[in-house]
């Protein structure tokens, strides 16, 4: 028989109702990878094994490693869209990085409950002008050191910096207010819509996706002030639909997609190939009848 102190110490799991009571469960650490690295080379798994070596408790979740070469605000566009996915405390490592080695420096972003390790370079502009409590800093290279982390090489600061400061973080063994002080990041081009003085909403091309829809920096919350929104891009004018099905064969339409954000798709077909827009360019949100 157990003990009464055994009987205490049991978790419960019924409430005085009588009804089961599932055990709370607390969030472990998570760290996630985005790079332009692909997967021909060996550079992520390399990445995967210096933050491990630190921090073998801690989930690594690859957000994409597909990015396009050199595109580091494609990459921040991704984040944007996927960071809410993933519960507070996560901590994001962002790695596209054209300036490595040379005069661009690395920031730590703490925005919405989250961390986001990236170079300064464009990449975290979407959220840092979405988040109003977003809170940049600057890495000191004496915060870097006192962790035994220097800049090994001039080619792969995301072995030998981001990756394995990713680990300390979400570890919870520094704070980013240690890391150097407070700084203005490079906000890029891409940015959240905002209203023109006409009243039409603008947003961005900012992404053209793997099935050739054409998504934008206008987000679902945008278009609530809209009884009967019009989606223009380049000439073109656009219906708001609700999902693929409902567009007409050949269509092009706009929708919200499942990041919450207005895309333009083709049924079965790409916007992307019909539409040929550059990225940044504007679309805009108009009431129909206006």
């Amino acid at each position: 028989m157990p003990t009464a102190r055994a009987r205490a110490e049991r978790p419960r799991t019924r409430r005085a109702t009588g009804r089961r009571v599932s055990p709370r469960r607390v969030a472990s650490p998570v760290i996630t990878l985005t790079s332009d690295f692909g997967l021909h080379d060996p550079y992520v798994g390399i990445m995967k094994s210096r933050i491990l070596q630190r921090a073998p408790q801690i989930a690594l979740i690859d957000l994409t490693h597909e990015i396009a070469p050199f595109q580091p605000e494609q990459a921040g566009y991704w984040l944007w869209c996927a960071y809410p996915q993933f519960p507070a405390g996560s901590v994001h490592v962002a790695v596209v990085d054209p300036g490595v080695g040379g005069a661009r420096v690395i920031i730590v972003l703490e925005a919405a409950g989250h961390h986001f390790i990236a170079p300064d370079n464009g990449l975290l502009g979407l959220i840092a002008r979405s988040c109003s409590d977003a809170r940049a800093y600057r890495l000191d290279p004496k915060a870097l050191s006192a962790l035994g982390l220097s800049f090994a090489s001039a080619t792969f600061h995301g072995r030998d910096v981001m990756g394995p400061l990713g680990a300390e973080l979400a570890a919870g063994r520094v704070r980013p207010e240690r890391l150097g002080e407070r700084t203005e990041l490079l906000l890029g081009q891409l940015r959240p819509a905002v209203r023109t003085r006409s009243g039409a909403l603008e947003g961005q091309v900012a992404v053209l996706d793997h099935f050739g829809n054409v998504l934008t920096t206008i987000g679902a919350e945008d278009l609530r002030p809209f009884r009967a929104p019009q989606v223009l891009l380049g000439g073109h004018s656009f219906r708001l639909v609700h999902t693929y099905t409902d567009a007409r064969p050949d269509e092009c339409v706009a929708l919200i997609n499942s990041s919450a954000r207005l895309e333009l798709a083709v049924r079965e077909g790409s916007a992307a190939a019909r539409l040929q827009p550059p990225i940044g360019a504007a679309v805009q949100v108009l009431e129909r009848n206006a």
